[in-house]
């Protein structure tokens, strides 16, 4: 006090806010290293994946044959022009930088959304390969089960907001981006096979017409393959499934056939077994030359 009057306050109201704000030093941006080892992890499989698509070489411990050479060898292997597992690739090491950068609020909701989506599209693959190919990929369900762990684990560690929750809640932001996946692929894959040229609409219903018999099996890569080759008309292929367990089969035609090799053509009175390339169809056939 000074006299009878007290000391202004409003000095000493300055000092107690500037100090505390003086004294705080900025906080340290760490790596979340759980989400970080899990988006490593995740982009070496499907890295691996999409460079195996890219070069054509059988997947590591996969036999000719098996679920993996199956679900390489069909259309859902390709995505917009581009291996499949290169997109999930590209998930995963923007998770992990993400990861590297720090979590919190702004980023973790990125990283939520990018996870989310990618549980959503690895469910719809898996879901047509066990209902479409009849098949799996045991690299793919690895892939799958990163991205379920990567979404658990950062629902684990979301970040508290300062003042209450902002934004959309976390199940409704990670649900809305699995769906958005699932029909992004849906309408992507609906589409069905690349559009076929006026060549092979010609030579596909020529064959057919022709009486040419196409065996093959629903697992083969090789058969997929072929019908590849047609593009959009390998639907008008004199196609005959020789496993019991593919769609509309007929193993007794091909048991009595002798068929031993897929794919195995009987075109033009010969016998063809491998894949043919389509001059080589058209010659055997009588296909005209344009």
């Amino acid at each position: 006090m000074i006299g009878d009057r007290p000391l202004p306050r409003k000095r000493c109201a300055v000092y107690s806010e500037v100090m505390p704000a003086a004294a705080r030093k900025p906080a340290l941006v760490r790596p979340d290293l759980p989400v970080l080892v899990i988006a490593l992890a995740g982009l070496v499989v499907a890295g691996y994946l999409a460079w195996i698509k890219w070069s054509g070489t059988a997947a590591l411990f996969c036999t000719a044959g098996s679920g993996c050479d199956i679900v390489q060898a069909s259309r859902y292997a390709t995505f917009i022009g581009v291996p499949t597992a290169l997109w999930g690739a590209l998930v995963y090491l923007a998770l992990g930088i993400l990861a590297l950068l720090g979590l919190e609020e702004g980023k973790w909701r990125a990283a939520f959304v990018l996870a989310s989506g990618a549980v959503g599209f690895s469910a719809y693959l898996t879901f047509l390969s066990i209902t479409q190919l009849r098949a799996t990929c045991v690299y793919c369900l690895v892939s799958a089960g990163l991205s379920a762990l990567l979404l658990v684990v950062l629902f684990l560690r979301r970040p508290r907001a300062p003042g209450g929750a902002r934004g959309l809640p976390p199940a409704v932001l990670g649900l809305g981006a699995g769906v958005a996946a699932i029909v992004l692929g849906a309408f992507i894959f609906a589409a069905g096979p690349e559009g076929a040229t006026p060549y092979q609409l010609a030579l596909a219903r020529h064959l057919a017409q022709s009486k040419a018999v196409f065996y093959g099996a629903y697992w083969c890569p090789h058969c997929q393959e072929q019908k590849h080759m047609f593009g959009g008309a390998a639907g008008l292929l004199p196609y005959v499934e020789c496993d019991s367990k593919g769609t509309n089969a007929q193993p007794e035609r091909c048991e009595r056939a002798g068929v031993r090799v897929f794919p195995t053509w009987d075109v033009g009175g010969s016998r063809r077994e491998g894949v043919q390339l389509l001059e080589a169809l058209a010659e055997a056939s009588g296909f005209p030359k344009s």
